[in-house]
Parts: C-alpha cells; sequence; structure tokens
C-alpha cells in the first residue's frame, strides 16, 4: 500500500459538524471524508461511532483525525480495526474523563429538548472568548438538529471508559496536537495518550481553545502532514 492511497476520515466532537473541518487542508493526493457518526447509530457510542468513522473509507486503508469525543473514537477504531487504521490525529482529548471539567454537568442538562442557552453555553465553551458568532451559531444549529440524546448517550459512554483497559499499539504512528487554552482538557490530558500510544508526537499550541480546526485549521493540516510523512519514513 501506498501512503498516498490512504483516506482521510475526519471525526469531530460531540454536537460539531463534520462541515467543522472544511477548512483544515488535506493533500490533494489524499481522499478525504468527514463523519456525521451523531446522525447514525443508536445508541451512541464510541464502538458504534468507531464503525462508522471506519466505514466512511470504504474497504481503503486509512488515518483519522479525531476531535475530542472524536479522539476517543478514533482510538476505539484503531484497537477495533488495525488492519485498516493507519495512524490518527489527536485533537484535545485524553485516554479517559477524569480531567474533564465539564462533563458531569453536561450530562445533566442534556435531556431533550435542551433549552437553547444551554446549548450556547456548551458552545461557547467550545472556543476562545471573540470567537466568531458564526462559529456558535453553527454549533447550535447541529446541536439542535441532533438532538441532546446522542450527546448525553456518548458521554455517558465516554466518561464510563478508560481507553487505557484495551492496551496499548506501541506500533501506530500518532500525533496529538492540543490547544493551551483549552478550558475542558489539559496539556496533561494530551500527554496521557502516551499511555495508549507509546510513539505519540505530542504539540500543545498556547494559542488555540478547544476547537483547532476551526481556530488554526492550518495548524491541524500541518499535524496531519507529520503524520503523513512518519508514514512515508
Amino acid at each position: 500500500m501506498r501512503v498516498d492511497d490512504l483516506v482521510v476520515v475526519f471525526i469531530p466532537g460531540t454536537h460539531l459538524s463534520p462541515a467543522s473541518f472544511a477548512d483544515v487542508p488535506v493533500p490533494s493526493r489524499h481522499e478525504s471524508v468527514a463523519v456525521a457518526w451523531m446522525e447514525q447509530e443508536r445508541p451512541c457510542t464510541l464502538a458504534g461511532a468507531a464503525r462508522s468513522a471506519v466505514a466512511a473509507a470504504g474497504e481503503e486503508p486509512c488515518v483519522l483525525v479525531g476531535h475530542s469525543t472524536g479522539a476517543a473514537i478514533a482510538a476505539t477504531a484503531a484497537f477495533a480495526f488495525p488492519d485498516q487504521v493507519r495512524g490518527l490525529v489527536l485533537l484535545d482529548s485524553g485516554p479517559d474523563m477524569r480531567g474533564h471539567t465539564s462533563v458531569q454537568s453536561m450530562l445533566q442538562e442534556l435531556e431533550d429538548p435542551v433549552p437553547e442557552e444551554v446549548l450556547i453555553r456548551h458552545a461557547l465553551r467550545n472556543v476562545p472568548p471573540g470567537s466568531p458568532q458564526e462559529w456558535i451559531d453553527r454549533m447550535v444549529a447541529y446541536a439542535q438538529r441532533v438532538g441532546g440524546a446522542p450527546a448525553a448517550e456518548v458521554l455517558a459512554d465516554q466518561a464510563a471508559t478508560d481507553l487505557r483497559t484495551l492496551g496499548t499499539l506501541p506500533r501506530l504512528p500518532v500525533e496529538v496536537f492540543h490547544g493551551g487554552l483549552d478550558p475542558k482538557r489539559s496539556a496533561d490530558d494530551a500527554a496521557a495518550w502516551r499511555d495508549v500510544f507509546p510513539r505519540a508526537h505530542v504539540v500543545v499550541d498556547e494559542s488555540v481553545g478547544h476547537t483547532p480546526q476551526l481556530e488554526s485549521p492550518t495548524a491541524v493540516g500541518a499535524a496531519l502532514d507529520r503524520l503523513l510523512q512518519r508514514l512515508r519514513a
């Protein structure tokens, strides 16, 4: 298999639409697809979303770019489909949710119909103060469309999961990119991915918050490029 034949699969975080990755540059020789996993298999779990993510690549080998809960989904897929998943880019997440600052309050607020003010508050925590209102509006609109139940299901599953229990994948190339301004997940969460993926290369950008594909899509593209270069090497 040639590295240029790999499909790039983008996996957004909870209540983030696939379009959140629209500005992330992908080398023209690579096919790419973003997965609307919250709109697919129910109940909404890490394992079910992992199946959806890998299925999006068809039968082709792929690299997965996952954000927040999407990163946990990508990691789950790496264990479940080791012959197809050749590398990961993990954005603003960690192998468990012990350090997550808001998951318990989020679970308490996600009973449908979720009030708009709750969705706005959740969206505002995804990006730094002063971010474009358009980002907030799109996150709220997508959350209203998919509803609170899928979010509550997957977050409860993620909160109950420690991916370290799956073991390690010592040979899998992994790039971890983390926003230093992230109010939800810390740089320690990012570094903890090495417990699962010993070859993980971790970059913390102090100018970025929780959703780097919106705030700094070129930096996410650079992380993807680093992964592809490692695979070529």
